[in-house]
């Protein structure tokens, strides 16, 4: 349950400790509130593991949205005269040591953290929680990031769901009723609050000072980054709420123009979801209003988004359940003697952008030049690599990783194994997004494929899908058809292996 504190109970502790990961918001913070609720005195701190974020791919632009928004955090724990500390280290290896440290020197008396699914991160928060018994200090980790806690919804056997729809279903039937209510922002704390904290504090090792930001963010050398377009996203909880009121306002024409990626039509929350400067159930209450309180109601457009939303929260928990995931291996264990392509050019030619087949470029274009892509082109140019260049579905995924600035893994990783017919669905290999139709249903006039491919400007839009050779733009990489029929033939050989 989210919320457990009694009156009885309120603020047991004196001195509580939040550690903040990807929830880095004030309102309807399970952790945070918690700890408002249970503890006197109030401080929270903020771990970056450079090595070990870049080990699981997320590149500087993830990076440096996930900072700025903790800067913009700042600002707002320290209207409540809540102060936020920062510590940078290697590793996630290094923080349970780092944390017991911080915990003995501040005199904490309780530690209070939103839970994290994948592998490594659960490893390094079991690894905690065993460093602070020794003290002895109490973990609390809340469910926060999904709508109910990941391994609580079950098969009739006892299993985490493999398939959506059956994920969904169970979802609705048992969790239905529920409000999702988001809860308040801590209350603020007198004004000598932050006074009762150092500024800073040492830990054994070079260079190891955990200090009050926002001056220790400046200094992170990521924060600011080399990809000048990650500064085109607002930062912070505000910015965040200013996108979901917006769609709330075009969410009712969602179901009729999400697919089209030159329509503003989308809601753009996904960095904020990721980071944590909204929340899930911010979300959910905003559509269900739209939807009369119902998740299956009289809005197309809020069915359409809640559902999207419960394909977050499978694949969230699909990485708790099965966490061969987080150990970059296929969920269906047979596709891994796929024989993919190693063909290194061609994958130089799809992360540029330079195939020849216009939809695909213009979206990874549209990814290396803003940090983000639309949803129904992850899908074609996944589909594309995947399937007509053959190319393992690693390679892209990783490759997103390193570029998005709403690079998720749970998300991310469901996404490819989906479109690779490598992971958690009922639908066969043999679906493979044709690029030209694609194009043609969803991008008709070629409006979205010039704003990224200035080189076909000039081009008709009955020719702009698949144009006639024009100098200064590549010939298609592949023929769609016979690269499709050969990829769904080593699928179906594998089949039947």
């Amino acid at each position: 349950m989210r919320n457990q504190i009694s009156r009885k109970s309120e603020r047991p502790y004196r001195r509580g400790l939040v550690w903040l990961r990807n929830d880095l918001r004030v309102a309807d913070n399970t952790a945070l509130y918690r700890a408002d609720r249970g503890c006197r005195q109030l401080a929270a701190v903020f771990i970056a593991c450079p090595q070990t974020w870049a080990s699981h791919g997320d590149g500087d632009n993830v990076v440096a949205f996930r900072l700025r928004t903790l800067a913009q955090l700042q600002r707002q724990l320290g209207d409540r005269h809540i102060p936020l500390y920062f510590l940078e280290l290697p590793a996630f290896a290094d923080v349970p040591a780092a944390i017991a440290q911080i915990v003995r020197k501040l005199e904490i008396d309780a530690l209070f953290a939103n839970a994290e699914y994948p592998l490594n991160e659960r490893r390094r928060d079991a690894q905690v929680r065993d460093a602070l018994k020794e003290i002895p200090v109490p973990v609390e980790y809340s469910s926060d990031r999904t709508l109910i806690p990941p391994g609580s919804l079950t098969t009739n056997s006892g299993d985490g769901f493999k398939v959506f729809t059956p994920f969904k279903r169970a979802f609705i039937a048992r969790h239905g009723d529920e409000p999702f209510s988001p809860l308040p922002a801590p209350q603020a704390r007198s004004a000598d609050h932050g006074a009762q904290w150092p500024e800073w504090i040492a830990l054994p090792g070079d260079n190891n000072l955990v200090r009050k930001i926002p001056q220790a963010v400046g200094d992170y050398s990521v924060a600011d980054g080399d990809r000048e377009h990650v500064l085109d996203w607002p930062v912070g909880e505000s910015a965040g709420a200013a996108y979901l009121e917006d769609f709330s306002a075009k969410i009712a024409d969602y179901h009729r123009q999400r697919d089209f990626p030159a329509a503003d039509a989308t809601s753009r929350l996904s960095p904020y979801l990721n980071c944590g400067a909204v929340s899930i159930r911010q979300c959910v209450q905003m559509a269900l209003a739209e939807n009369g309180g119902r998740w299956a109601g009289s809005s197309d457009g809020a069915n359409t988004w809640l559902n999207e939303l419960l394909w977050r929260e499978f694949y969230q928990h699909l990485v708790l359940n099965y966490p061969r995931v987080c150990c970059n291996k296929p969920f269906k264990p047979e596709t891994d003697a796929v024989p993919w392509s190693e063909d290194a050019e061609n994958f130089a030619r799809w992360c540029a952008g330079n195939t020849g087949v216009p939809i695909v470029d213009a979206a990874m274009r549209q990814l290396n030049e803003t940090g983000w892509m639309h949803n129904r082109l992850r899908m074609v140019v996944a589909s594309f690599l995947t399937k007509n260049l053959l190319i393992d579905w690693r390679r892209g995924e990783r490759y997103f990783m390193e570029r998005l600035v709403d690079a998720d893994f749970a998300a991310n990783n469901g996404g490819w194994q989906w479109a690779a017919s490598t992971g958690t669905d009922a639908a066969p290999y043999f679906r493979v997004f044709n690029p030209y139709s694609q194009s043609k249903k969803f991008d008709p006039g070629g409006e979205f494929i010039r704003a990224f491919l200035p080189e076909l400007a000039a081009v008709a839009a009955k020719d702009i899908h698949c144009p006639p050779p024009l100098e200064g733009y590549p010939s298609p990489i592949c023929d769609v058809h016979k690269s499709r029929k050969y990829a769904i033939d080593v699928f179906a050989n594998l089949k039947s292996q």
